[in-house]
Formats: structure tokens, C-alpha cells, sequence
């Protein structure tokens, strides 16, 4: 009765998990120029919190007590940061997306997804992979004799922008290939390659540029034997820890040099926002009042996730979103059962990282469930028998079964 329960429990928190998905994407997919989708759009963290809030209620009594830790961490900062709300200019839902970043790795975690729930998944996100691409190659704007393949034709916006159709179509591939190695069926590699090529091709043709070198990392690194990466598995954590430690460093000094020009003129923005985020000891540990930058009468955003998030939270907030990351990479990868399949869910998550030097995406609730899903994979076990668990069964687990 109670593992009949349990099985009920955890069906639905993969439907709470895809029903986000499904959100996500159908945003990018289907574009928010109605109502209804701008509805969506414009409601999207309040569904999402509550989603997740639902998930993590469902999977709690399965949980070890470092990732109760985290949860009462997540909790604590939406009180924390709600208390500076007047000065940030912020409100209640808009300070929950440290919380559902932590929520949804964890739901994620903790859920056990056997080859026929990933087989569907596979299809969702197909699915909304194939609609994507068949628009872009179908409702491109082209300039009189420029062809889709030129450089030279650069599209702003198709049906949405062309930056956000290149995150969807990323995202979709990054999901997609590690899955798909997860089945551990060898004709599913044909299939590998063709997403790769699908990818690359419809990025190239958006010109999404980060998305476009993000993807490009991941496929070479992809197509490397895993086995190596497991048996240097270190330098993961190597990548992770300093890029994410001199991230804002980095980008700081990128902003104020003037003679480097690596972001596309990015760098602008960044300086502005900088000034912004320096006015005052309290803008700079908690996050400044919300950010526009205005380019010949355009207003654009960070264009930098980590910005974005200094910018919404602070430093505080900031130093609790790499430390979450951080730590969830340190201690998979620290374990012996660490498999080839976690490796390549990290080097999807990785090349989401990359991508997010130059995009707001990685703080933004529409684009949470499908980033960091792929860390919530890493975490799980490959079990070599098709299905990746939360955890590994324990000894008295075993006991039973050899008794029954």
C-alpha cells in the first residue's frame, strides 16, 4: 500500500516537472503576442513557485538533511530579501527565484524518472524542438538577395526574439542528447548527431551568437569518450568553482576596459549597470532598483545573468546561487558511483553557464525549470540497468528484496 503510495507521490511530481516544462517552451514556441500568452508570460512566477513549492511538499520525507538545509536557505532568503523590497522596488514572487532555482534541482533530484517517463520527455521536448525549427526556416525575414546561411542576414525577431528562439532550441538539444545517452540504446546516437546538426544549423540561421558557441562547446565536448572526463573528473570542479568564482570579476573588468570588445558591445551595459549596483554598500549586498538600458531607443536588459542576478539580489544573493552550484557539483563528482552520464548532464549545465555571460536567462522563471533541470539530472544515479535514481538503494533495501 505505502510503495504504492509512494508511486502515486512521485508520478505526480513528474507531472508537476513536465507541466512546467510544457509552460516554458510553449512561451518561446508559440510567442506572447496574444493575450492569453502574454498572460502566461507575465504570470509565470507565481505558476512556477507554486509548481515547485508543490513538488518539493511531495518529495520532503525523502530528502537528506544537507538538502533540508538548502530548502530552509531557499525559505529564509525570500524572507530576507522580502524585508528590503521598498529600496529594491521589488515584491514577494519577484524574490522567489533564488528559491526556485533550489526547489526545482531538488524536485528534480529526488524524483525517479524510469525510461519510459525520459522517453516522454523526449517527446515534449521534440516536439516542441520540431515546431521551432520548422518556423524559424519558414518565417525568417530574408533580405533581398542575402540567403538564410549568410552571415549577413540578421534577423532581430521572427516571432519573438531571436535571442530567446536560440536559448529555446539550446536548451532543447542540451536536454535532448543527454537524455537520449541515458537510454543506453545504440541506435539512439544516429539521433545524437542529428540534433547536433539541427541545433548548430538553426542557431547559425537566428544568429543567436551565445547560444550558437555555447551549443558548439557542448558538442565538442559531447563527442568526446565520457570515460575520460570521469577519470579527470576534477577539473569539473576545477571549471565550475573558477568560473563561477571570477565571473563577476571578470565581467567588471571587461566593462571598464577599453580596449577589449569581446561582448558584442555588451560591455556598455554592464558599465552602466555597474554604476547602478555601486551607489551604495545597500544597492551592492542586496541589489540596486530595477535596471533598464535604453540603446537608440530600445530598452534592453543586463544581457548577463550574472549581472541580472547581482542586480536582483545583490552580492548576498549571489554568493548563494554559485554556493548552491558549487556545492551540488563538488559533491557529485566527488563520488565514486560518478558516471559518464552525470558528466554529460554537467557539460550541458556548463554550456548553459557560457550562454548566460550574455543572456538574462539563467535568473528568469520561464527559463529555470529548463536550465536547471540538467544540474537536477547530474545529481541523479545512474544505476548501469537504463534508469537514473535519486539515490542508491541502501543495504536494508536489498536485505528486503533478497527476503522476498
Amino acid at each position: 500500500m505505502r510503495n504504492k503510495f509512494t508511486k502515486e507521490m512521485n508520478t505526480i511530481s513528474i507531472v508537476l516537472l513536465f507541466g512546467m516544462i510544457i509552460l516554458c517552451y510553449s512561451l518561446w514556441t508559440f510567442g506572447i503576442r496574444n493575450q492569453f500568452m502574454f498572460g502566461l508570460y507575465s504570470s509565470m512566477q507565481q505558476i512556477m513557485f507554486i509548481m515547485a513549492s508543490i513538488g518539493i511538499f511531495i518529495n520532503l520525507a525523502k530528502m537528506k538533511s544537507v538538502d533540508i538545509i538548502w530548502i530552509l536557505l531557499a525559505i529564509f532568503s525570500i524572507v530576507f530579501f522580502v524585508f528590503f523590497n521598498n529600496f529594491r522596488e521589488s515584491n514577494f514572487f519577484r524574490d522567489t527565484a533564488l528559491a526556485l532555482i533550489i526547489f526545482t534541482v531538488l524536485n528534480v533530484k529526488y524524483t525517479e524518472f524510469d525510461k519510459s517517463a525520459r522517453i516522454f520527455l523526449l517527446g515534449i521536448v521534440g516536439i516542441f524542438l520540431l515546431i521551432t525549427v520548422y518556423r524559424i526556416f519558414t518565417e525568417i525575414p530574408v533580405t533581398e538577395g542575402v540567403s538564410i546561411w549568410s552571415g549577413k542576414n540578421k534577423p532581430q525577431e521572427i516571432w519573438i526574439n531571436t535571442n530567446t528562439i536560440g536559448a529555446s532550441v539550446m536548451t532543447q538539444v542540451l536536454i535532448m542528447v543527454p537524455l537520449l545517452h541515458s537510454l543506453k540504446i545504440k541506435w539512439t546516437q544516429t539521433i545524437v548527431y542529428l540534433l547536433y546538426v539541427i541545433g548548430l544549423s538553426s542557431l547559425w540561421v537566428v544568429q543567436s551568437q551565445a547560444a550558437f558557441f555555447a551549443l558548439t562547446v557542448f558538442v565538442l565536448v559531447d563527442i568526446c569518450p565520457k570515460e575520460i572526463i570521469v577519470k579527470k573528473k576534477n577539473i569539473l570542479k576545477d571549471i565550475y568553482t573558477g568560473f563561477l568564482v571570477l565571473i563577476f570579476p571578470v565581467s567588471l573588468c571587461l566593462a571598464y576596459s577599453e580596449k577589449i570588445d569581446l561582448f558584442t558591445g555588451r560591455e556598455e551595459i554592464w558599465q552602466s549597470f555597474y554604476h547602478k549596483l555601486f551607489e551604495s554598500a545597500e544597492s551592492f549586498l542586496v541589489g540596486p532598483k530595477p535596471f533598464v538600458f535604453i540603446r537608440r531607443g530600445v530598452i534592453l536588459g543586463h544581457h548577463n545573468s550574472y549581472n541580472a542576478t547581482l542586480g536582483q539580489y545583490g552580492l548576498i544573493g549571489f554568493i548563494l546561487l554559485i554556493s548552491f552550484i558549487v556545492y551540488n557539483v563538488w559533491t557529485v563528482v566527488s563520488k565514486k558511483t560518478f558516471s559518464s552520464l552525470q558528466a554529460g548532464f554537467l557539460i550541458a549545465f556548463f554550456s548553459v553557464l557560457l550562454q548566460s555571460t550574455m543572456e538574462d536567462g539563467l535568473m528568469a522563471a520561464f527559463w529555470i525549470p529548463v536550465t536547471f533541470i540538467l544540474l537536477g539530472f547530474a545529481l541523479k544515479t545512474d544505476n548501469k540497468k537504463g534508469d537514473i535514481s535519486s539515490l542508491p538503494r541502501n543495504r536494508a533495501s536489498r536485505r528486503n528484496r533478497r527476503r522476498k
